[in-house]
């Protein structure tokens, strides 16, 4: 039996995978644990490695920081990948209101940290406070640069660990408890709150729509297709063309005749003009005519189209047109400056043989998109680590800042996913492969976190102070949220759903997340959490770091 004690208490290669790989499994499982709805999710490896360290669970310490590190690194980078696509648009279409209240809640749990700082004793432990505003808030990609920042000074890094722990669990209940409150002093009901936020969007939301129309401008007979007045610039796009009994897939360089009859696709006041401008509208769209004419979603796969437009594959040569394009929650009419990325879907109607074609040219095959491209993945990484690294002088701070391990490769992959291609590499991420890499990252990231504090920890929390850094943690939790929660219902008028998505996403809280989905089916509060959690990510890991620069200067 020695063999299998050596394996815990040894200094091998097989005792560092051994201890890391049983923590983290164990942590994992008690994360799933729910009570009343609410689970510790990845956490738990936090706080398993933390009972396993006071009880004298140890890792060599250059290992066991460089597995925090790179899961870290992981982490990140996946986030980055993740939320890149939509980081500008989720601003701009989502709520400019949203991310405001979400950066107020940010500036104010940096604040009250400040404050905590000149007016508590913790001035001579900045580790633990800055450990405590990170688990306050329930983000541990700031924990990661802000340990990076403290390293860098020569702090003792195992302290944030403790603070971190010790502010966590009200971090989390934190958030619940005011949802809670917000619902009950303003009497709240999420059902309402559903039906006003379903109302709400309907007035709001463009999507696609299409119609069919009957060609009654004269001044547009005998008028090619490409030069009827604004198609172009519209985005419109004409999928059928009905002539006598005969359908068909008309190209820009067909010659309208009277009589005929176009099926339009676009924006819904593009479609409004156009129907102004050609002809009133069918009562029966043509597409609902028996023709040889098909529809069929094409998923884009061949990195040689990657980058071109829609113009430039000249799709009419196979007799089809492209009406659509569908690229993650966004869609777009085919129009011809049109830019096709990784995985995009296009709707082409057309022929089944043009079709059969233009499936072979775009590449439609879906076991490319489960096959990881992990080339781009590392270079991404190298990319952030190169631009984390560089110092940046900041007029009034003691010492360069440096965006660090997390922020680096965080900014990268948020600007590599948008770019998508550059040369042969393809940035793309399949999600599967994304959530594999992320939860792998966060979980080795939190198992050598609480390895490393769990030998201090609770000789702080029962023998120190534990407890009354807990109430100041819970200080940095409730205040910013409270005050955004009024503010926003109060002054703002914000939906209750689309508060608790913003709630849960200022604080990027998963767990606080799903009892807020717990409460209706409405999509509100993912889009109120995904509307703000890639601009509060970013200043999550920016705060956390200047905080400690700062605050040891």
């Amino acid at each position: 039996m020695q063999w299998f004690i050596d394996l815990f208490t040894g200094t091998s290669v097989a005792q560092q995978v051994v201890v890391l790989s049983f923590t983290a499994a164990i942590g994992l499982m008690i994360g799933r644990i729910k009570v009343k709805g609410v689970s510790l999710g990845g956490a738990g490896a936090l706080f398993v490695g933390i009972l396993f360290g006071h009880f004298g669970l140890r890792m060599d310490p250059n290992v066991l920081h460089f597995m925090q590190e790179f899961g870290l690194i992981l982490f990140v980078y996946t986030i980055g990948m993740q939320v890149g696509p939509g980081f500008i648009d989720s601003i701009r279409r989502h709520g400019l209101v949203l991310n405001i209240l979400a950066v107020s809640i940010v500036l104010m749990g940096v604040l009250i940290t400040v404050g905590i700082y000149f007016f508590t004793d913790l001035s001579k432990n900045v580790p633990i406070l800055i450990g405590m505003l990170c688990g306050a808030v329930t983000n541990t990609p700031s924990l990661g640069a802000a340990n990076s920042a403290l390293a860098a000074a020569g702090a003792d890094t195992s302290l944030t660990g403790i603070g971190y722990a010790v502010a966590y669990p009200f971090g989390v209940m934190g958030i619940i408890l005011v949802m809670i409150l917000v619902r009950l002093i303003f009497r709240k009901k999420p059902d309402i709150a559903a039906e006003e936020y379903a109302t709400e969007l309907g007035k709001t939301r463009q999507d696609i729509v299409s119609c069919s129309l009957a060609l009654e401008n004269k001044n547009l007979f005998n008028v090619r297709i490409k030069d009827i007045p604004g198609i172009r610039t519209s985005g419109i796009v004409i999928t059928r063309l009905q002539r006598g009994e005969d359908i068909s897939m008309p190209d820009g360089k067909v010659i309208l005749q009277e009589g005929d009859k176009l099926h339009i696709v676009g924006f819904p006041k593009d479609v409004e003009l156009m129907e102004k401008l050609i002809g009133s509208r069918l009562e029966k769209p043509i597409t609902n005519i028996h023709s040889q004419l098909e529809t069929r979603s094409v998923l884009v796969t061949n990195k040689k189209v990657l980058g071109k437009t829609l113009g430039e594959l000249a799709l009419e040569r196979y007799g089809v047109t492209a009406s659509r394009v569908v690229r993650g929650e966004f869609k777009f009419t085919g129009r011809l400056d049109l830019r096709l990325k990784f995985a995009d879907k296009v709707l082409i109607v057309g022929p089944s043989e043009g079709i059969a074609a233009v499936s072979k040219t775009l590449g439609d095959s879906l076991k490319a998109l489960d096959h990881p491209e992990i080339i781009p993945a590392f270079v991404g990484i190298f990319l952030g680590i190169i631009l984390g690294s560089i110092p940046i002088a900041i007029p009034g701070m003691p010492t360069p800042l440096k965006l660090g391990l997390a922020g680096g490769p965080l900014i990268v992959a948020i600007l590599l996913s948008r770019k998508r291609k550059i040369g042969p590499l393809n940035f793309f991420m399949a999600a599967s492969a994304n959530l594999m890499l992320r939860e792998l990252g966060i979980t080795l990231f939190l198992t050598c976190v609480g390895l490393n504090a769990g030998i201090k920890f609770f000789d702080v929390l029962l023998n120190g102070d534990g407890f009354y850094y807990m109430g100041l943690a819970a200080l940095i939790t409730f205040i910013p949220l409270m005050i955004a929660g009024i503010v926003g219902t109060l002054v703002f008028k914000v939906n209750y759903l689309s508060l608790c998505g913003m709630i849960a996403g200022s604080m990027t809280d998963p767990p606080a997340l799903a009892f807020a989905n717990g409460m209706t089916s409405s999509e509100a509060t993912n889009v109120g959490y995904a509307s703000v959690y890639p601009l509060t990510m970013l200043l999550r890991i920016l705060s956390g770091q200047v905080l400690a620069i700062l605050l040891l200067a």
